[in-house]
């Protein structure tokens, strides 16, 4: 018997994947919530989670300490993210905030559900949609970063978020910069936090010059 928590603030979402887990299997106990302190209460019950599925719009932005207090309550729960767009990137993000896959939001419903039974199984989880994309080589070329410069092992991607946090940039912004959602920012601005060992992103934007010249 599988426990499974779908957390979502899209309504329409949670119950379009709540009847497709439904129909397409069976011994499973579905929990919908919409909102992140709700999804820590139903995960601290006495009650063991298999699976958790959560929004990207969910996780506070540049807030480190909720991610955190998800992982604990989880415990040895897996954990998906819903994305509304996926990239290469965005999925090691993911990764090395504690997640074990990305589901793009506008997926079919059977992708999804293999996405569940992936990660129930205990595997990673990458849609096809980032599996099928290979950079071309100019491109692959572009992303290298400077000779001598020192990332801490951020990838091209979080280095643009990181470069315009020390401007001073919002989320909406930033999303808008580089032509992305904002949901999308809210999850490398966690990564970014989290991979350079700061509280918040004050002190990232703090860092961002020194980091970016890699000088440390």
């Amino acid at each position: 018997m599988w426990r499974i928590i779908i957390a979502d603030d899209q309504k329409s979402f949670r119950i379009g994947l709540r009847k497709a887990l439904e129909v397409g299997s069976a011994g499973i106990i579905i929990v919908d919530v919409s909102g992140a302190s709700e999804l820590i209460n139903h995960l601290r019950s006495p009650l063991k989670t298999d699976l958790v599925i959560v929004g990207s719009r969910l996780l506070p932005a540049g807030d480190p300490t909720y991610l955190g207090a998800l992982k604990r309550a989880a415990g040895a729960a897996r954990l998906l993210l819903v994305v509304p767009h996926a990239s290469a990137d965005l999925f090691q993000d993911a990764l090395s905030l504690g997640f074990h896959g990305l589901i793009i939001r506008r997926q079919r419903h059977e992708e999804m559900i293999e996405a569940i039974r992936t990660t129930l199984d205990g595997r990673l989880y990458a849609p096809n949609a980032i599996l099928a994309v290979k950079p071309p080589e100019a491109a692959s070329a572009m992303r290298q970063p400077e000779r001598g410069a020192r990332t801490i092992g951020l990838t091209l991607r979080q280095r643009e978020v990181l470069a315009l946090i020390g401007k001073g940039l919002s989320n909406r912004e930033i999303a808008f910069a580089l032509s992305i959602a904002e949901a999308t920012v809210k999850i490398h601005v966690s990564a970014v936090i989290r991979m350079l060992g700061v509280r918040n992103r004050t002190e990232a934007a703090l860092l961002a010059p020194t980091i970016l010249k890699g000088k440390i």
